[in-house]
């Protein structure tokens, strides 16, 4: 493993064309970068996230992989984790005191790749549980404004985290296709295997971005559910009134010929009839499950 400046110095001795050194210290914002397949070199540039922190700036290292070589080359890396996970694949190779090493480069490499995505499954896990519990949020708090706000926010992280495995499924497929037949057969099977892997999780990553489409409607449909609540209390009420609002028109004309307007009683019977109006109206309503 070596630094980007090390090999600014050092890429004619190794031999590496000068645009795979131009590639590394490209400054793109996409995750998709170009990957070159020589007759003896084959070259990957990755751009890697921390699952904790999606959006922050991303790690960036490079792989040159020769039949003798296995060159990883540290352009980025914010917090020593590429470097973590270099030293943790070359312990797996060289144990003290037995001087066991790792002899075949792409054995080595397919290792580190499988490495960067170690605990990734655990992490989607844990994502797709905090989801279920949105979800359930949901349908007992009915409506709450900062849902909406929560789906977005994960509908976005998991776009960001589904063209990172892209990206990794694009190098497993360049190394799997071994074009110029750099690697024995044999050992090409392993990045065949990197990539199912890569392509599994990549699937589930898809799968609960189609979660989040699920809770979006989800929300959507709670909110109808609620305006139509609204509107059909509001309608009830005013079919209530409506009644009374009749008996309001009728006794309001004061015609002279009407006997409630001399009764003794006429206004507390008006009134009498207006509740018992009411009531019919309330008991139909139950009855029928309008209210």
């Amino acid at each position: 493993m070596i630094t980007f400046e090390e090999l600014k110095d050092d890429y004619v001795m190794y031999g590496f064309p000068e645009q795979t050194v131009m590639e590394c210290g490209s400054n793109q914002h996409n995750f998709r970068s170009n990957n070159y397949v020589m007759d003896d070199l084959v070259f990957v540039v990755l751009d890697l996230i921390n699952l904790l922190d999606v959006f922050g700036e991303k790690d960036r290292v490079a792989i040159y992989i020769r039949s003798d070589l296995c060159l990883v080359v540290d352009i980025r890396d914010q917090n020593g984790n590429i470097r973590r996970q270099f030293q943790a694949v070359v312990e797996r190779y060289e144990k003290s005191g037995r001087g066991m090493r790792c002899t075949v480069p792409e054995k080595f490499l397919y290792h580190f790749l499988d490495h960067l995505m170690l605990d990734d499954r655990k992490f989607l896990e844990n994502m797709e549980f905090q989801m279920s519990d949105l979800e359930t949020r949901m349908m007992e708090e009915r409506v709450n404004p900062s849902f909406i706000n929560e789906i977005l926010s994960i509908k976005k992280e998991l776009m960001y985290i589904w063209n990172y495995y892209e990206q990794l499924i694009d190098v497993g497929e360049v190394l799997r296709d071994n074009e110029n037949d750099m690697f024995p057969v044999e050992n090409v099977r392993r990045f065949a295997i990197f990539t199912q892997r890569a392509t599994r999780i990549s699937e589930n990553v898809k799968y609960l971005k189609e979660y989040t489409v699920q809770l979006q409607e989800t929300h959507d449909a709670m909110l109808d559910y609620n305006l139509n609540s609204i509107m059909k209390l509001f309608t009830v009420i005013t079919t209530i009134f409506l009644p009374l609002t009749l008996i309001v028109g009728w006794y309001g004309m004061n015609f002279t010929n009407m006997p409630e307007l001399t009764w003794r009683y006429g206004y507390a019977g008006v009134i009498v009839f207006s509740v018992v109006v009411v009531g019919i109206c309330v008991i139909a309503f139950k009855k029928y499950k309008l209210l």
